[in-house]
């Protein structure tokens, strides 16, 4: 962007599209780091969830989704319900199924990949916040 203003009898010209195209690296590189830093809570089971990473507003936008259809659930860690078993012919619960709307039920879910849970992207800041601050000040700092 170039800015032209006038100040007290003084031309003033500022062009920011070095500033510009820094931001837009940072915002990318800083959007790829939080999805590998937050990679090792995300619950595994197959792989389903952490392979299911999309960037709404492009790669150098400035959202992150997880778009499994559970994502939203393993996300809040709670169980949704109702939920119904689905049965064999000999009774054995092969399956559970719920309707279209669902409830938080008081029930948290059980993780059982050790490290991972519910809210992997805050346990990810909070770990890595301030490594993800100098990448960003360095990005955005280069000539």
């Amino acid at each position: 962007m170039k800015l032209h203003s006038y100040v007290g009898g003084v031309e003033i010209n500022i062009d920011t599209s070095r500033l510009d195209d820094n931001l837009r690296e940072a915002q990318k590189l800083l959007n790829l780091q939080i999805v590998k830093d937050s990679d090792p809570f995300v619950p595994f089971s197959q792989g389903d969830l952490r392979n299911k990473v999309k960037y709404p507003k492009g790669l150098y936008g400035d959202e992150i989704e997880y778009y499994s259809s559970h994502a939203h659930y393993q996300y809040v860690g709670i169980i949704y319900g109702p939920n119904y078993p689905i049965r064999d012919s000999e009774g054995n619960i092969t399956g559970w199924r719920s309707p279209p709307k669902k409830y938080p039920t008081q029930r948290k879910l059980k993780y059982h990949t050790p490290g991972t849970g519910p809210q992997w992207f805050k346990e990810a800041k909070r770990r890595h916040k301030q490594d993800w601050i100098k990448l960003v000040k360095e990005t955005a700092g280069k000539k």
